[in-house]
């Protein structure tokens, strides 16, 4: 294992601008390197999971419904792709293998999708999506806290997200390019494939085993029945299946609805790809550029609160958001800088939650189980990508009024994600200090 407490300890008694280079000290090139493995894997992924529903309803002539049908059977094959991913990562197959399988999954996923012209095969294609997933953020985030102290955890997921930031930001740009210059749907995924195939060579070349031995052998499946028992987990996953939800809406429906309603900002004359090519660089510059950019002075001004009060703060922001997307209805005159404003408030409160909710289970999370806690604690992406492209999907086949209201009733299921939180807070509490009592 290596050893970052010095660093941390030293990182903690100086100026806080100092984590960047704590940061890119040799001790932590794993995580440089986990970096640009997510790079290239959320590129492949952010490309694939933003066109299926544009590509697949708007070129080859599916329902919304079944589109988000097609996606929601992703996810759940990411429930088993997680429990997978936490048993081999925990497990002696270890953290590389399991980033290995992974990349293997993917490749195979984007060359169905390359044959897909119908549901049965979109179903297939994203079934192979979600085990891939599943695999992936839980490895992935183990083998980051492996190398990480507690006190810097947090800023090391930001360099993740910020990664993962730039890679869905270039996914949704590069496909809009190659939509407008080539106009074959193929091409979307061939390109995907090349991401994940440099991926593969990368966990190869690069990536280290980082999995501990512990002193006693743990059984990784009672590891499971621990972890469930857990109570301040459970609550997180309850709280976090809000927040994941709110994510899913905002990449597989919100670039569908938006389509759908700036029909006044478009020329009825431009074609289906330069409709979506537009549609494409708004949230490339608006959701995923501006979250890239502010990612690590976010969480440098914010690295001094809990990580439960952060969170609170993210749950507010999701809120204004979705506020702001039901007032694009409102008023035509000024919905493109609605739309820019909501798209801006989401992207804040996307890079808010992101780096410290896996921060939050891994304060959780005992030595030998982190795999599992993170297996579990990410199947909440896996119900919030089931629950939101299904319900996305089918609020869009519904009249305008319907969908274009169904903005405001997410808006107001924050105040929930509020309550939630507040009880997260007061159980977290309770379950440290008894620790910290025997640690002094």
């Amino acid at each position: 294992m290596i050893n970052v407490r010095a660093t941390s300890h030293e990182l903690l008694t100086t100026n806080h601008m100092t984590y960047l280079p704590s940061l890119l000290q040799s001790s932590n090139r794993q995580v440089w390197f986990q970096a640009i493995g997510r790079l290239l894997y959320q590129t492949g992924y952010g490309l694939i999971q933003f066109y299926i529903p544009l590509v697949f309803v708007k070129q080859v002539g599916l329902s919304a419904t079944a589109v988000g049908i097609g996606i929601g059977s992703g996810s759940l094959a990411g429930v088993l792709g997680h429990f997978l991913g936490g048993y081999l990562a925990d497990s002696q197959y270890g953290r590389k293998n399991t980033l290995l399988v992974s990349a293997i999954l993917s490749l195979l996923a984007a060359s169905v999708l390359v044959l897909t012209h119908n549901l049965p095969l979109l179903i297939v294609a994203n079934l192979i999506i979600g085990l891939s997933a599943g695999c992936y953020w839980t490895a992935a985030d183990a083998a980051t806290i492996d190398v990480t102290a507690s006190e810097e955890r947090h800023h090391a997921f930001a360099i993740l997200v910020l990664a993962d930031s730039l890679g869905n930001g270039l996914g949704i740009f590069s496909g809009g390019l190659l939509l407008s210059l080539i106009h074959r749907i193929e091409a979307l995924f061939i390109f995907g494939g090349l991401l994940f195939l440099g991926f593969l060579v990368l966990i190869q070349v690069a990536i280290v085993e980082t999995r501990q031995d512990t002193p006693e052998p743990t059984n990784t499946l009672q590891g499971f029945a621990v972890a469930f028992k857990d109570q301040v987990l459970r609550l997180f996953v309850v709280v976090n299946i809000l927040f994941t939800t709110y994510v899913a809406l905002v990449s597989s429906t919100l670039p569908l609805y938006f389509t759908n309603t700036s029909s006044r900002l478009l020329s009825t004359t431009e074609s289906t790809q330069t409709s979506l090519a537009s549609i494409a660089n708004l949230f490339t510059w608006c959701y995923v550029g501006l979250g890239a950019v502010i990612q690590l002075p976010i969480v440098q001004i914010l690295g001094s609160l809990s990580k439960v009060r952060v969170l609170m703060i993210s749950m507010l922001l999701w809120g204004t958001g979705f506020f702001l997307v039901w007032a694009t209805g409102i008023d035509s005159s000024i919905q493109l800088a609605i739309m820019i404003a909501a798209l801006s408030i989401l992207s804040i409160a996307s890079v808010v939650y992101k780096p410290f909710a896996p921060a939050i289970v891994a304060e959780l999370a005992p030595l030998s189980l982190r795999g599992v806690y993170l297996a579990i604690s990410y199947q909440c992406w896996s119900i919030g990508y089931f629950i939101g492209p299904i319900l996305g999907g089918w609020a869009m086949d519904q009249p305008p009024n319907v969908a274009h209201h169904s903005w405001l009733v997410v808006s107001f299921t924050t105040l929930c994600g509020m309550l939630f939180l507040y009880f997260l807070a007061r159980r977290k509490d309770a379950a440290i200090a008894p620790t910290e009592v025997l640690s002094e």
